[in-house]
């Protein structure tokens, strides 16, 4: 099979077992967890649903928050960062945030209060 199509299906990831581990052992003991980080997205995409600077939120389904701001992503990120809080672009005006392990219930509610006086 040629290089390129063996690529294409996967063939190039070495050491896919570490991978696979880390799959398994947050199936096996984190699952419950999801449930908490479900609840602080939707705090947060309440939230975000009532702060005038956010054009748009998708629902959150899961422990992502993907929503539209009115001013370039860039620049809110930069505000966001200065206050500690970290995200991602995924596009020109989109952030998303994600809720995982490591997130508190304190920063959550911290978070909050930040996007309610971002300006």
């Amino acid at each position: 099979m040629p290089r390129r199509v063996r690529k294409v299906f996967g063939g190039g990831m070495r050491q896919a077992g570490f991978l696979a581990a880390a799959g398994i052992y947050a199936l096996d003991h984190h699952v419950e967890r999801l449930k908490v980080d479900h609840a602080h997205a939707q705090i947060l995409s309440e939230t975000l649903s009532n702060c005038s600077w956010v054009s748009g939120v998708l629902p959150a389904e899961t422990n992502l928050i993907l929503f539209d701001t009115i001013e370039p992503a860039a620049i809110v990120l930069e505000k966001l960062a200065a206050k500690g809080i970290m995200a991602l672009p995924t596009d020109k005006h989109r952030i998303r945030f994600v809720l995982h392990l490591d997130v508190h219930p304190e920063q959550v509610e911290y978070a909050v209060g930040v996007l309610k006086g971002l300006k």
